[in-house]
């Protein structure tokens, strides 16, 4: 840990910061309708110096649907990695991730039942207008389940033991829940069905609302919260007992973790349904790139998880061109395998 120097950390945060903003050319370039890189280029300028740009089909294409769905992957991939980071390092187990522990699931479950009893109170369009209220409900649901994982647990004191109870019960949880929200879907309209299957397996082509404004800010503001912790989740990492001999009050660490990676997963769940494994893919290959300080880990995982987004993102619009896949299919494909070798990896070791 002392070896890392601040230089090191901002370098790394930069190199894949330019990583992201290529990633996201291609991905507003590429689709059913390809746009060439210089009608790219000129309309992104036009708009950026404030000069609107002609009316034209490549104008509507890319502002009003490839890059609000680039902004929304971006910051879904962001927040998801970030706190599949938080809680494997907490935990100290690499298979945790807010899928795999149910927290998505919960998130999915709090904006499933805000939905169905605004519109059964006749309030569907009020709370439409309610920018907070699908993220307030979905992180509600995510720190319910949270709370009840830890208590199915036996409100683990630190050891391996306690980590996979943690992991079982929130496997447990989250299928449970998962029945629940396809029962409580059965009540909606033949309509909407499909979309909203759509977004139980994770899906970015719904059209976003005003309340993106509050999850960006959300999603912000938790980064900015979890950063500070980095520091002594390194200390935690060595042990949860010599941590607290060097200082670290370890259950208010071990709150705030919780509460603030509960939060900005919540937040994304809300407006893109429970995109799996990101949590789980990012936070390990950002630890084999980077290694497992988390003064470093968390920046480079908060990045590389928007990049690996809208790459899975890009593949799920393009594979079966013209239709799409819910990105969430292409993140299962990604992530199931690796859960397994990692699994496999520790019961052999």
């Amino acid at each position: 840990m002392k070896g890392l120097s601040r230089r090191r950390i901002v370098a790394v945060s930069l190199v894949l910061l330019v990583i992201w903003a290529c990633t996201a050319l291609f991905a507003l370039a590429v689709g059913s309708v390809r746009i060439p890189p210089r009608t790219l280029i000129r309309l992104v300028a036009e708009r950026v110096s404030g000069r609107s740009p002609l009316e034209e089909p490549f104008a509507t294409i890319l502002f009003s649907i490839r890059l609000p769905r680039v902004c929304l992957g971006s910051l879904v991939g962001a927040a998801l990695a970030m706190a599949g980071a938080a809680f494997q390092s907490l935990l100290r187990n690499p298979l945790a991730d807010p899928f795999v522990l149910g927290v998505s699931t919960g998130a999915s479950f709090g904006t499933i039942l805000y939905s169905l009893l605004t519109a059964s109170w006749g309030a569907a369009e009020a709370a439409a207008g309610l920018a907070y209220g699908r993220p307030v409900a979905a992180f509600a649901g995510a720190a319910l389940v949270v709370a009840a994982v830890y208590f199915l647990s036996g409100s683990g004191r630190g050891t391996a033991d306690s980590s996979q109870r943690l992991l079982l019960s929130g496997i447990v949880l989250a299928s449970f829940l998962s029945s629940i929200n396809v029962i409580l879907l059965t009540s909606t309209s033949q309509a909407d069905l499909r979309g909203i299957f759509y977004w139980l397996i994770g899906d970015l082509s719904r059209p976003v609302d005003a309340s993106i404004y509050v999850v960006t800010l959300l999603v912000l503001a938790g980064f900015l919260l979890l950063y500070p912790f980095s520091r002594s989740l390194n200390l935690i990492a060595t042990g949860e007992e010599d941590a607290a001999i060097l200082g670290i009050e370890v259950p208010r660490v071990k709150a705030g973790v919780y509460l603030v990676a509960s939060l900005i997963t919540g937040a994304v769940v809300s407006v893109s349904g429970p995109v799996a494994y990101i949590g789980l893919i990012c936070p390990h290959l950002g630890r084999m790139m980077f290694g497992s300080d988390n003064r470093i880990l968390f920046p480079a995982v908060f990045v590389f998880g928007a990049i690996f987004t809208l790459l899975a993102d890009t593949l799920a619009r393009t594979l079966l061109s013209p239709a799409e896949l819910p990105v969430g299919v292409i993140t299962a494909l990604v992530g199931a395998p690796l859960f397994v070798y990692l699994v496999r990896r520790g019961s052999g070791q």
